[in-house]
């Protein structure tokens, strides 16, 4: 698949700032009926099967979503509305005022399966007691399947959106489409996704969302109607941090070893009581470390109700995101002196 972009096309480029719970939502009934991804999903789909008999929803799931989000190249764009960035029930109540016509032409290029052509009938019709059914199902398969993992999809997806947010920072609208090597390739004006079952040409009318999803593993997927406004749905790395956060001896020298983590979960946003939670401390020392970072200018704290969002700043993404020690052995004399100096210039935020 090939997406071709004019330069107002670039300006309107960006991520999504978190996971979206009905592309999640989506992603995870084919992932359900899939066997990929056996070493990141292989434990939920155990433990969600478990559950979905336990709580007699098996049936339930397998008669009326498998057959509307089936394990395939196809399911249709109106199960993932952008009220999906407002939160479930603000999601459903989208799909469920879906318009007649267009119930009758998505739904309709779904090929079912046995038993499955009543079911899809009845929402291709508009039939009100099939939809209420499409909405209580999807409502309680998401109360089994994707509720109880939403801090470890959050913590994942946040943690992605950080790294793109740094490379945007780095290398503005080019360096963020090319930081989704090697499954997406970026050459002006094309983003080619080699691995996207459809061999088409998308032509963007007004940007691009990228949302970062957990349970998308195969490729990204895309949108089908390119009338619609275009999305590339990526997969996000199950083990942040792993391979990209800072985790040597260095960064805990220079902060302190509690405070380096508070910092290295900052990267992947989240509330005081988030990271407190991350690290292993009490919320009041992650306060008090959240504080001095704050001060210092690595991160950025916002305040809603009762509630602290921490972020990474870029002074703090350069810092924790920037280049390893290996790749620090590679760099000329000059651009170490540089790194150097802006380590002791962090110590000094730091250390007064």
């Amino acid at each position: 698949m090939r997406i071709h972009f004019t330069r107002a096309d670039l300006a309107r480029t960006y991520v999504a700032n978190g996971a979206d719970v009905m592309w999640e939502l989506a992603n995870s009934i084919q992932a359900l009926q899939a066997t990929y991804g056996k070493r990141d999903l292989g434990g939920w789909r155990r433990r969600v099967r478990h559950d979905l008999h336990q709580t007699n929803l098996a049936s339930r799931v397998r008669a009326r979503l498998f057959p509307i989000a089936p394990h395939a190249a196809y399911y249709p764009d109106l199960l993932t509305p952008p009220e999906g960035a407002l939160g479930l029930e603000e999601a459903l109540e989208a799909i469920l005022s879906t318009s007649r016509r267009r119930l009758c032409d998505e739904i309709g290029l779904l090929g079912g399966g046995p038993g499955h052509g009543a079911w899809l009938d009845d929402l291709r019709a508009s039939r009100y007691r099939a939809l209420a059914e499409l909405g209580d199902t999807m409502r309680a398969y998401h109360r089994v399947s994707v509720a109880p993992y939403w801090p470890t999809i959050r913590t994942c997806v946040d943690f992605d959106v950080a790294l793109r947010r740094q490379a945007l920072r780095a290398g503005g609208v080019d360096g963020l489409l090319d930081s989704f090597r090697p499954i997406m390739r970026w050459h002006f004006p094309v983003l080619d996704i080699p691995a996207h079952p459809s061999s088409r040409d998308v032509h963007l009318h007004g940007g691009l969302l990228l949302i970062p999803s957990y349970f998308a593993r195969l490729h990204p997927a895309t949108i089908f109607n390119p009338g619609l406004p275009q999305v590339v749905v990526y997969p996000v790395d199950h083990s942040p941090g792993s391979a990209t956060v800072r985790h040597g001896a260095a960064l805990d020298r220079l902060l302190g070893d509690t405070r380096a983590a508070v910092l290295r979960a900052v990267a992947a946003s989240g509330t005081t009581s988030d990271l407190a939670e991350r690290v292993g401390v009490s919320p009041a020392t992650t306060s008090h470390h959240t504080t001095i970072l704050r001060d210092a200018g690595l991160i950025i704290s916002s305040r809603s109700a009762n509630t602290m969002l921490h972020t990474l700043s870029p002074l703090g993404a350069d810092l924790l995101l920037g280049p390893t020690a290996e790749e620090e052995d590679d760099r000329s004399p000059g651009t170490r002196r540089r790194s150097e100096a802006f380590q002791a210039k962090v110590a000094k935020h730091i250390h007064g």
